[in-house]
């Protein structure tokens, strides 16, 4: 655990240790110490002056423990050998860290790596402490403890074949999907963690994916934290992750819990889920919120709601807007209806909820059989909180109601006063961030007065004034049940705050009250202080009387008990007559079936070498079939190939003739155009060949003409040239 530059051999630390005379324990300076000298166990430096020491005739797989406070001080006065004696190191197992040093060594260092930071033998002891704190009995917790990649690639091998830790906790880290797909590598091997903490990591659909296919096969984790709180770690799985995690759904029967809160899932995220959930009948807890579900994202849900098998469900900060609340509500009740419902949990905060949804509200609470705790805080009632009120007079089993900023004012406060007037299973009410003021205070109290179930009521920031005041104080003195009350933010003074002083004085069982923020003096609230003081020590008296009463109360029915007990007796001895009686029937019926076993077998001799004949010929049979079959598929396929080939020429075949249309068209077109435009140049051109032909004619005519004379005076000079031979 030191740094490399202090022997292996030896410890660096101020030590408190016996020696081997079993001296006296003493405190002494820093230095080396080698172990051999010490003769049952050596320690370690820890911050503050605390001490870590290891006995070493226990494990080697378990870290030093924390020694008590105050060690350094009576090791002046005290012997070794009396502390040891008296067990004043012993530590019982839930205490015990599993982990040995070689591998604390191993996590811390890789954490330097996750973050950059250079080791040292100081923060290496510090981190011992916190993991001694953060690491005992079974669970494995390191939140926000810069863990990375890195660590989580030392958690895996520490926790491989580690068979006490059931519980890993590493939220608020930076595991990223490097880290994640070593978690999923972890989990496909350990077979004790149930619960999986990974929340604000940095991870993406890729390590989700890990997760999910890692757990496929997981048969012990029945919590998995995928959630996101605000920061730059926040985990982002989005649709892609959801569409992994569905498909674990669908596979896995042991996971009850999944935390995906914050993860951009979104409509086509949550249908990923829902196809899922149906089929789905272990999980039980579901976080949802902040997921941008809107008002799609409600419709897929009221599918699902009506057939899945959800305990606690959150939809906090979803933006389902009123019809979207109206939708689920209005699922759950057609559960209720079909006593499918097993929802107790349901939180609504944030969600834009309006008049449809209280309606709907109002209408399942006198039916609700399971439901326990209705958070419906941060939305936008107003006066049809009105319907919510009638709805909490008949119901029969929610506990917890929080209604706090939801703009509700006083003329809400009358029909709630009427409604805690005569419920009988609300234990908490949260009214805070309304504007109940005085008017509305007053019909609270007045519920509030007669009501014996009510422990827990938070009217913080409703304008409530002295009127309302006084009214809550009176209240106090005929109520027995209210241990908490939250008056803070309001325009009380002085004058309230004596008579609520005047109240816890007398009989009351508050023994929380929170009155800041309210025009009360000092004194006032000092008196109120010791009044809530002397209320929690007597509430502390009256639980042994409490019980005895309950006791009481099931005393009558021990008898009861007793008769039942006896008749489940008589039943016993009933069905044990009876199993007598099946005993020798049954040992008739086997004499009966060796006979007829004997018989059967005979029978399937023959049925055997029927069978084999039989065999052989649908071998037969099948080999033909199997060759016609061939056969007809290749000329199914030869010939739907021929009518592909033909369709295919037909319609080039109609194509060429649509072409070739087409241009005769447009030749025609193009000929009586050309015609048009041409007219009068062809008629020009017959005109021209016309006076042409006439000009030949002429012309020849003329040429014949001279050729006429041309003989004629060939003739000529003949006769000339004879005449004048003939002179001379």
């Amino acid at each position: 655990m030191e740094s490399s530059t202090e022997p292996s051999s030896f410890l660096h630390f101020p030590s408190i240790a016996a020696t081997a005379e079993g001296g006296q324990l003493l405190p002494s300076n820093p230095t080396f110490v080698d172990k051999s000298d010490y003769r049952s166990f050596y320690n370690y430096k820890a911050s503050k002056g605390r001490t870590l020491l290891r006995d070493q005739t226990t494990l080697a797989t378990e870290l030093p423990t924390l020694l008590p406070k105050g060690l350094h001080y009576i090791a002046n006065f005290v012997s070794f050998e009396d502390l040891y004696s008296d067990g004043a190191f012993k530590q019982s197992k839930r205490n015990l860290v599993s982990i040995t040093s070689e591998h604390l060594s191993l996590l811390y260092r890789s954490k330097c790596i996750d973050r950059g930071l250079i080791p040292s033998w100081e923060r290496e002891v510090r981190f011992m402490e916190f993991l001694s704190c953060n690491c005992k009995g079974n669970f494995f917790c390191l939140p926000e403890t810069g863990l990375g990649p890195a660590s989580a690639e030392v958690i895996k091998c520490i926790l491989s074949n580690n068979k006490t830790y059931s519980v890993l906790d590493l939220s608020d880290n930076y595991l990223r999907d490097e880290g994640a797909q070593s978690i999923g590598e972890l989990l496909r091997v350990n077979r004790t963690l149930v619960h999986v903490g990974l929340s604000s990591n940095d991870i993406s659909h890729k390590g989700a994916s890990a997760i999910a296919s890692a757990l496929e096969d997981n048969k012990t984790v029945v919590s998995l934290d995928l959630g996101a709180r605000s920061g730059v770690n926040a985990n982002h799985i989005g649709s892609q992750g959801a569409e992994a995690l569905g498909k674990l759904l669908k596979v896995n029967q042991v996971l009850s819990k999944l935390d995906l809160g914050s993860n951009g899932l979104g409509p086509s995220g949550l249908s990923f889920l829902a196809s899922s959930l149906i089929e789905n009948n272990t999980l039980t807890h579901l976080n949802l919120s902040s997921n941008n579900l809107g008002r799609d994202g409600a419709r897929i849900l009221a599918k699902i709601l009506e057939c899945c098998r959800l305990v606690h469900l959150s939809l906090e900060r979803n933006a389902l807007t009123d019809v979207g609340g109206h939708l689920i509500i209005q699922a759950i009740h057609s559960a209720m209806r079909n006593g499918e419902s097993l929802l107790k949990y349901l939180d609504l905060k944030n969600n834009s909820l309006g008049e449809h949804s209280a309606k709907a509200i109002g209408k399942i609470l006198p039916n609700a059989t399971n439901l326990q705790s209705l958070i419906l805080s941060s939305n936008e009632f107003g006066e049809s909180a009105n319907f919510i009120a009638e709805g909490l007079m008949e119901n029969k089993c929610v506990n917890t109601l929080d209604m706090s900023n939801c703009k509700i004012r006083e003329n809400v406060g009358v029909r709630f006063g009427n409604a805690l007037f005569v419920n009988t299973t609300l234990k908490s009410l949260n009214f805070s961030k309304n504007k109940l003021k005085d008017r509305g205070a007053k019909e609270v109290s007045r519920g509030l007065a007669v009501n014996k179930a009510l422990v827990s009521l938070n009217l913080a920031s409703n304008m409530i004034g002295d009127e309302g005041g006084k009214a809550l104080a009176a209240a106090l003195v005929s109520n027995n049940t209210l241990r908490e009350l939250d008056l803070k933010r309001n325009t009380m003074s002085t004058v309230t705050g004596n008579l609520l002083y005047q109240s816890l004085r007398g009989r009351s069982s508050v023994d929380r009250l929170d009155a800041t923020y309210n025009d009360f003096s000092y004194k006032c609230f000092m008196n109120i202080k010791s009044c809530l003081e002397r209320n929690a020590q007597n509430n502390k008296q009256l639980i042994i009387p409490k019980l005895r009463d309950e006791i009481e109360v099931l005393e009558p029915k021990q008898m009861e008990l007793f008769q039942t007990q006896e008749k489940i007796d008589m039943e016993k001895r009933i069905i044990k007559d009876r199993t007598e009686q099946l005993l020798r029937r049954t040992e008739e019926a086997r004499v009966i079936s060796e006979k007829m076993k004997r018989s059967v077998l005979e029978l399937e001799k023959n049925s055997e070498r029927s069978r084999v004949a039989c065999e052989a010929e649908e071998a037969v049979f099948q080999r033909t079939g199997d060759e016609l079959t061939t056969e007809m598929s290749t000329y199914k396929t030869k010939k739907a190939s021929m009518d592909a080939r033909i369709q295919q020429e037909k319609e080039r075949v109609d194509k060429l003739n649509r072409e070739i249309e087409k241009m005769r068209y447009q030749i025609k077109r193009i000929e009586e155009s050309e015609n048009e435009r041409l007219a009068p140049l062809l008629n020009e051109m017959a005109d021209a060949d016309t006076e042409r032909d006439r000009e030949k004619r002429d012309a020849k005519s003329e040429a014949e003409k001279l050729v006429a004379l041309s003989l004629r005076q060939k003739e000529l000079e003949v006769l000339l040239n004879h005449a004048s031979g003939v002179k001379k």
